[in-house]
């Protein structure tokens, strides 16, 4: 930035701070500006240029002509795709308005609610998963569509597929389908490991956790292809942030785009491991997870050891509050807000044991 938008941006933060604590002048006290005066400030301050949010909150979905392509992919019943192929060819016609398009959303919706005892091999169900997550990344659905999308999400949900439950091989297949050919990518694979999170299923919540560290390998190695996705323990997320120094997340600060879904992904594992176990004894560990629980198991140490990679990097992120003003304020509430108050319960917890 030139150093003449650098002054307005600063100038800019320094009138917004300014008018806010002047609104919150009492009733009965007199402002400190006449207000002619202060008139003229609020119409220069219109003139400088707001300075614009680089981070992306929001997923960016995908079209009707992307879930029509997943819909395509093999690997759906026979009878099932048979169905399906009327409403998927109209997803495909560029020419369909709207309308066309939901409608027929509609209908693969409905099919697949009816059909769901056909998806019975693991190949079928990947298919499934895969349907089900594009459905929640369509853009501008309307809400019926999205109410019979969370019917379907739940009773994929409650497939019993016990045989399946701890399977590495099942992890890294369905993983790798919903990362690679939908493809997941930003602000939609923090989306869609919500909702596999929220799913209420074994096997999800398992590759909700794959797909946090495929995540992780996108922002460290953008160029090198995952060869497995696989649930990693606490030990490898503390290696990773090991190798997230403060010269490397200075150089990410030109776009905090990066460390948002950094943090994004941090927090989630936060919110998915280390809060979900604190307190669990090994054998409930065990008894819910099998091979898994050695690796979903925090350490009051490790726990210490993020919360101070954490605190490093506010403290790299500081000096950049002004030139980015609102992209800085969204990292430091995700920081402070949502995240380092989890911390603050888990030590309290740990003084109670």
């Amino acid at each position: 930035l030139s150093s003449s938008e650098l002054a307005s941006r600063f100038v800019y933060k320094q009138l917004r701070l300014s008018f806010a604590l002047i609104s919150r002048t009492p009733n009965h006290q007199s402002p400190q500006f006449p207000m002619a005066e202060l008139e003229q400030w609020q119409e220069f301050a219109s003139q400088i240029a707001k300075p614009d949010r680089s981070i992306r909150c929001n997923p960016e979905g995908i079209g009707f002509g992307q879930f029509a392509i997943v819909c395509s992919l093999p690997g759906a019943p026979e009878n099932v795709q048979k169905l399906i192929d009327s409403p998927v060819a109209k997803l495909h016609k560029q020419t369909s308005t709207e309308h066309d398009s939901n409608t027929s959303t509609e209908d693969i919706v409905k099919i697949l609610i009816e059909q769901l005892p056909c998806f019975g091999t693991l190949e079928q169900y990947t298919w499934l998963v895969r349907a089900t997550v594009a459905l929640h990344l369509l853009k501008g659905v309307p809400t019926k569509v999205s109410s019979l999308v969370r019917k379907l999400s739940g009773a994929v949900a409650g497939l019993d597929l016990a045989c399946f439950r701890h399977s590495t091989f099942m992890i890294h297949t369905v993983a790798k389908s919903l990362k690679e050919d939908i493809p997941l990518e930003g602000v939609n694979l923090l989306h869609a490991i919500k909702k596999l999170a929220l799913a209420n299923s074994p096997q999800l919540y398992y590759t909700a956790l794959a797909l946090i560290f495929a995540g992780f390998d996108a922002i460290t190695h953008p160029n090198k292809p995952i060869a497995t996705y696989r649930v990693c323990g606490v030990n490898e997320a503390l290696q990773l942030l090991d190798t997230l120094d403060a010269p490397w997340l200075q150089r990410q600060c030109a776009s905090l785009q990066t460390i948002y879904q950094l943090l994004k992904l941090l927090s989630l594992y936060q919110n998915m491991v280390i809060m979900r176990h604190a307190g669990k004894r090994p054998q409930e560990l065990q008894e819910e997870h099998a091979s898994f629980a050695a690796l979903l198991c925090a350490t009051d140490a490790q726990v210490k050891s993020i919360r101070q990679w954490l605190e490093q990097l506010s403290v790299v992120l500081q000096p950049y509050g002004i030139r980015q003003d609102e992209d800085h304020l969204i990292i430091a509430d995700l920081i402070h807000v949502d995240m380092l108050p989890l911390f603050d319960d888990w030590d309290q917890h740990e003084q109670m044991m």
